[in-house]
């Protein structure tokens, strides 16, 4: 409505000019039409990280996407085809031996020849294969941890993506709403220069404010493309177009962010849990080790035929090897150098996540707090600005260059909040995902 006033009285200010009115008059009707368009965008502005309503029927929200991502994101398939994987593992490790068949003649003598037919199957001592299987679960529960390391992995790159996205999206309508100024803007300057109440290096001023406008404009939306084909990649549907970005970048984060601000632990998340479960494959892995020098046994049972003299004749043979030089020495030893190793590991694994915890948790609060300078003072300042050009137009001075600042004021002023909230959710998204949280915002 306010733009539409500024347009109404641009033209009222024109007809007024061609009617031959006086100078102060046509001097204050096209101050006041800069004046109105200057307070609109100033007051409208200062929300646009928050997509104005209504929006149009189809916006595709956060919830939106992460459903596509984990249903559509090879990332997630492979990682579900590794659980698959590592459980037929398990399931293959636990098998028995399968039993031999053999059979043929021990000699070929006329009618003392002698033929036989048998069965051999190797008997597993010491509880090797539970051990197997026991090791074999550890790996799968690791793939499963994988997995789930995989998915918020997915999350965080899906969350921050769309947050990107959705920032750019916000400047595209901030910097055209300010280009849509910056012509009203450049308009009544010029009308002003044929009404003599300006110079011609003051309409200048505006003509080039309104190419950079126009410019900073195209810089915004092409920025905002390459966005939103980076979310579509991101969650595997690189040819899918996004219309609009449904949510807010002023929605609050204080209720998810504070448990994890306050405490500043080291989540059990899936990374340590993994590191763990190294630790428990190896030691059973070890205990393999440990019992592969008792031999296992390969009994055999037959029926031997004779052609003549005793034909009907049973066979039974015992085979066990002996652990003379070979007692699994060196595999004992490399399990053990396993177990230290994996210990180790969880330690620097939890490391490397307090680290990044530190880290994000840093970049937060700082963007948190720029966050707040922003709306609580630099914004308001900037209003205040356009408040002294009302001031000054109201007592009949019009100094292009004050207007011109006034609108740059407004305008890093507005993007540098946007900047801010964009910073702020890429470091919420970043720690959710190493707290592996599901809600989010």
């Amino acid at each position: 409505m306010r733009a539409g006033v500024g347009r109404i009285r641009a033209e009222s200010a024109e007809a007024g000019c061609q009617m031959d009115l006086s100078r102060i008059a046509c001097r204050t009707v096209f101050s006041l039409t800069i004046l109105l368009a200057v307070r609109a965008w100033g007051d409208d502005e200062v929300n646009t990280a928050e997509p104005p309503p209504p929006g149009p029927p189809a916006e595709t929200t956060l919830e939106d996407v992460i459903a596509m991502a984990e249903s559509t994101s090879p990332v997630l398939a492979k990682a579900a085809a590794d659980v698959e994987a590592a459980r037929g593992k398990s399931v293959q490790v636990r098998l028995y031996p399968n039993p031999v068949v053999q059979g043929g003649a021990t000699q070929f003598a006329g009618n003392e020849s002698q033929y036989y037919v048998g069965l051999s199957q190797e008997i597993v001592t010491k509880h090797k294969l539970q051990l197997n299987q026991a090791a074999a679960n550890r790996e799968v529960y690791q793939a499963e941890l994988m997995f789930i390391r995989n998915r918020f992995a997915l999350l965080t790159a899906t969350r921050q993506s769309f947050y990107v996205a959705l920032a750019n999206q916000a400047r595209v309508e901030m910097l055209n709403r300010m280009l849509e100024v910056t012509k009203k803007s450049a308009t009544a300057a010029e009308q002003m220069k044929l009404a003599g109440e300006t110079s011609q290096a003051d309409l200048l001023l505006f003509e080039i404010e309104l190419e950079k406008a126009d410019v900073a404009l195209e810089n915004a939306h092409a920025l905002s493309v390459a966005a939103r084909r980076q979310l579509a990649a991101v969650i595997g549907l690189r040819e899918m177009e996004f219309d609009r970005l449904g949510g807010s970048l002023r929605k609050s984060l204080t209720e998810i962010m504070s448990p994890i601000l306050v405490d500043g632990y080291v989540p059990y998340n899936a990374d340590v849990q993994i590191a763990e479960q190294e630790i428990e494959r190896s030691r059973l892995v070890l205990r393999r080790a440990e019992v592969e020098p008792f031999p296992n046994l390969t009994v055999f049972g037959g029926y031997q035929y004779q052609v003549s003299g005793l034909r009907d004749m049973a066979l039974l043979n015992v085979a066990v090897p002996i652990p003379v030089w070979n007692r699994n020495q060196g595999n004992i030893t490399t399990a053990r150098a396993h177990i230290a190793r994996a210990t180790a590991d969880v330690g620097q694994v939890q490391n490397t996540i307090a680290k990044q915890m530190a880290e994000m948790i840093g970049r937060y609060r700082a963007a948190d707090q720029q966050v707040r300078r922003f709306e609580e003072r630099i914004i308001p300042k900037a209003r205040e600005g356009v408040s002294i050009i009302q001031k000054a137009f109201a007592n009949g001075q019009f100094d292009a260059f004050r207007l011109l600042q006034s609108q740059r004021g407004l305008v890093d002023s507005n993007l540098g909040y946007i900047s801010a909230l964009e910073t702020r959710w890429l470091a919420a998204a970043e720690l959710a995902g190493l707290a592996q949280l599901d809600a989010f915002p």
